[in-house]
């Protein structure tokens, strides 16, 4: 019965000794490897955005070309169209604005939150910046896609025009 009544203040002494240790070094260095990991990928995202904000601004240029010259030589665009910019554009915007939904879900570290909590919470974190960094890297390759597409079209419409234009 004795050992009954010091269980519970074994249990209380060994929490208190426990809490007052702190995380051991090995659960620092995993939640810094952690955090720095997610930190370098959020810095890949920020590029990424950058990039894809560049890129939407070439795509705009490209569109505008497009148009111009669909207007100008409308039997020679007959059956193209410009849906494939746009439909990149479009991914390129999706990708923006879930990498700021990201950001503002995002919270802050706290080197002293219970280690368990801060790995499940950095864990989540990373693998939402994975899949934003992965959405911009396949908005990218479609923007990439689409613009070399309609500049080798441009490039042969001009081409073609020049050819016609040196007959006459």
């Amino acid at each position: 019965m004795k050992h009954n009544a010091l269980l519970p203040i074994l249990v209380a002494g060994a929490a208190l000794l426990v809490a007052g240790c702190g995380k051991s070094a090995e659960f620092k260095k995993l939640e810094s490897d952690l955090f720095g990991s997610l930190s370098s990928l959020h810095d890949d995202g920020m590029a990424l955005m950058n990039k894809g904000s560049d890129m939407s601004a070439k795509i705009d240029d490209a569109i505008a070309m497009y148009d111009s010259m669909a207007a100008k030589y409308p039997k020679e665009f007959a059956g193209q169209s410009s849906d494939d910019l746009k439909a990149a554009k479009e991914k390129l915007a999706n990708a923006t604005t879930s990498m700021k939904e990201w950001m503002a879900g995002m919270k802050p570290y706290d080197p002293t939150m219970d280690h368990t909590e801060a790995m499940a919470q950095l864990t989540k974190a990373k693998e939402g910046i994975t899949k934003v960094k992965a959405d911009f890297q396949d908005a990218i390759s479609s923007a990439t896609t689409a613009l070399e597409n309609h500049k080798a079209f441009a490039e042969e419409m001009l081409a073609k025009t020049v050819k016609k234009v040196a007959k006459k």
